[in-house]
This record gives structure tokens, C-alpha cells and sequence, in this order.
């Protein structure tokens, strides 16, 4: 079914980040997933990424 190749293609993805990046880039990733990533714009057009506190 197309639903078990797209998931099977996810996971082959976050193998090939893995392999390529290491574990902080699938990690970096979860917490992108989980909107646990603000970004912060100023008016001068500084942007910085906070990341969002769950406790």
C-alpha cells in the first residue's frame, strides 16, 4: 500500500541522515517534528532559533 512505502521511505531517510550527519541531526530533526523550534525574527532582520522548554 502506498501508506507502508511512504513510512518505509521515512525510515530509510532518517538512516541516511543518520549516516550522513550522525545522531544530532535525526535528534535536531524530532525536535523540528515536535515544534519544540521557535524562530525569533528582530526588525533588523536578525533571526535566531530558541528552542522551546517542555518542562
Amino acid at each position: 500500500s502506498l501508506l507502508k512505502i511512504q513510512e518505509l521511505a521515512r525510515h530509510s531517510d532518517r538512516h541516511l541522515l543518520k549516516f550522513l550527519f550522525g545522531s544530532s541531526a535525526t535528534q535536531a530533526l524530532d525536535l523540528v517534528d515536535r515544534q519544540s523550534i521557535t524562530l525569533i525574527s528582530s526588525p533588523s532582520g536578525r533571526r535566531v532559533y530558541q528552542l522551546v522548554s517542555n518542562s
